[in-house]
């Protein structure tokens, strides 16, 4: 069966169009001098946390330009990127990008310029927290002219796509250039300069060298395209859960093109757009689709019976939103009975869950296995609760028997479940964040290799929050579990909470509604005892 979609086009298009205008009229003002430098001499000055000295007195800058990808070196350059440095506000300035500079909600200097906040805003709104939007951010800085037209080409070359074939077929393209990238080994030319950190001259090396050897070392080369495959997805599930519909639709696919792009990428094809530009017709993919559907159909169902019979995890109506407690004890229930089936099965031989599918895409072969002892369950249950990147230590140390990496796993797992118990799982993601958020300027003083290593950390762990979120949120309300993961696909803390604070506003005033209408009850139950009448206990109020 089809997973039938749309996109909204026009919406995009619009939003395209307001930052192509202002990415104009930014770069027109712009210095666009970059000869004779032969080092960083003019470093973009990050701004100090609130209650901190400046950033400049103790000598920690951020340079905006080396948000786009270099090598590391044993002393770290003066001129350092600052991404996702925690606004004034104890939470994420939105459309902060790890991956380049938290460009929005506070300002950088670059020769005594100021990174245009509307520009930010409108490029992540576009484009998420992805390399596309530090690029945008970056050309704007008048770094070289080369780059300002590398941006802009991009922008022209979308909207030009987008216009005549549709959004679907653009994100399909991007995809399909990472996956041949990968595929062939070698660095496509439209991977943007934004996709890992490095140095003005690197950036300089890069636009304007030859050779292979312009875009790193060999080992840098292919993590690169390996991350522009993971943006290319992200973009992707992003654009998804922003301009598609209907919901259920966009959050299926959205899952996919984070858990498993494969299947993602081959749920974009049912656009007719894409069909129409010679895209593979395979639908065997579909099989796997609908046997997913079916174990999460037959996972409701034990559910069910589970609550029946009392077997789930009990939670205190008084210590948990009337919101969120269902969500909170089915994601407690599934923690617990999957670390269990995992530990029940360590001591049998198990299928590959990759080779169940491929079996049941090729052969509609189905695992005969009950429903706790199916590898393909129990891996995609565990993207569901922890999202894919964080799952690894839980699902590959069982598939390895690798009992520390297991041990390690599970013990991750189990941290998250104490969070939902202590809160619920909406607030999850914003203590996940808070905890895993390293101290940016921090990183900023640290050699490219393990700045790169700690903003692509953070931006996996976002993408998995908001597949944690988009499986566990589903019944709070049309569509917020949409909105929800796309705020975090954005990387924006505040728009998560402004989200997320409304249900708890109306929690609130449920309870005091209550506490209120048990102290009208007993302070006339106290007027009757003084009167000495008979007290009658209405049972309809």
């Amino acid at each position: 069966m089809r997973t039938p979609f749309t996109m909204d086009s026009a919406g995009f298009l619009t939003l395209l169009d307001a930052l192509e205008r202002r990415f104009n009229n930014v770069t027109a003002a712009s210095s666009l001098s970059f000869a004779g430098i032969d080092g960083d001499l003019y470093p973009v000055v990050q701004p100090a946390r609130a209650g901190e000295e400046d950033c400049a007195d103790r000598g920690e800058s951020a340079d905006f330009a080396q948000s786009a990808g270099a090598e590391d070196s044993a002393q770290p350059e003066p001129a350092a990127p600052c991404p996702g440095a925690r606004c004034d506000s104890e939470l994420r300035s939105p459309a902060s990008t790890p991956l380049s500079c938290d460009f929005h909600g506070r300002t950088g200097a670059f020769h005594d310029e100021v990174l245009d906040p509307q520009l930010v805003e409108l490029a992540s709104s576009a484009f998420g927290s992805t390399c596309w939007a530090s690029l945008m951010c970056v050309a704007s800085l008048g770094l070289d002219a080369a780059l300002v037209e590398c941006a802009r080409q991009f922008l022209t070359h979308t909207s030009i796509i987008v216009r005549q074939k549709g959004l679907a077929v653009w994100l399909y393209d991007l995809i399909n250039d990472a996956t041949m990238a990968m595929l062939l080994g070698q660095t496509s030319p439209r991977m943007p300069v934004t996709i890992r950190p490095m140095s003005q001259v690197q950036i300089s090396r890069w636009l304007h060298g030859s050779g292979v050897k312009r875009f790193g070392s060999q080992q840098q080369r292919a993590a690169d395209r390996a991350e522009y495959g993971n943006q290319a997805h992200r973009l992707a599930a992003y654009c998804m859960l922003r301009w598609g519909a209907p919901t259920a639709s966009s959050a299926q696919i959205a899952t996919m093109l984070l858990t498993n792009p494969g299947i993602g990428m081959c749920m974009l094809r049912e656009d007719p757009n894409v069909r129409a530009q010679g895209a593979c017709t395979d639908t065997r993919y579909r099989r796997v689709v609908e046997y997913l559907r079916s174990l999460h159909a037959q996972a409701d169902l034990d559910y069910a019976r589970a609550l029946k019979i009392g077997d789930v995890p009990w939670l205190s109506p008084d210590g948990h939103a009337a919101v969120t407690i269902a969500a909170d004890r089915r994601y407690l229930y599934d923690a617990n009975r999957l670390v269990h089936a995992y530990r029940a099965l360590w001591d049998r031989a198990t299928a590959d869950p990759a080779q169940l599918l491929m079996a049941v895409e090729e052969t509609r072969t189905l695992p005969e296995e009950p429903l706790w002892e199916n590898p393909v369950y129990l891996r995609d249950l565990a993207d569901s609760l922890m999202g894919s990147v964080l799952a690894e230590d839980l699902t590959m140390g069982f598939q390895q028997r690798d009992r520390e990496r297991f041990d390690r796993g599970v013990r991750t797992l189990e941290h998250m479940g104490d969070q939902v118990r202590a809160m619920n799982v909406l607030m999850l993601p914003i203590m996940a964040i808070d905890e895993c958020e390293p101290d940016w300027n921090a990183v900023a003083a640290r050699g490219y290799k393990a700045r790169t290593t700690q903003w692509r950390a953070f931006c996996d762990r976002c993408d998995d929050l908001a597949t944690v979120v988009l499986a566990q949120l589903q019944g709070q309300g049309e569509g917020l579990h949409v909105r929800a993961a796309a705020s975090l696909l954005k990387q924006s803390l505040p728009e998560y909470c402004e989200l997320a604070l409304p249900l708890f506003e109306q929690e609130i005033e449920r309870l005091a509604g209550r506490e209120q209408g048990a102290a009208e009850a007993s302070a006339g139950v106290r007027g009757h005892e003084r009167e000495g009448g008979a007290v009658h206990v209405d049972m309809a109020a």
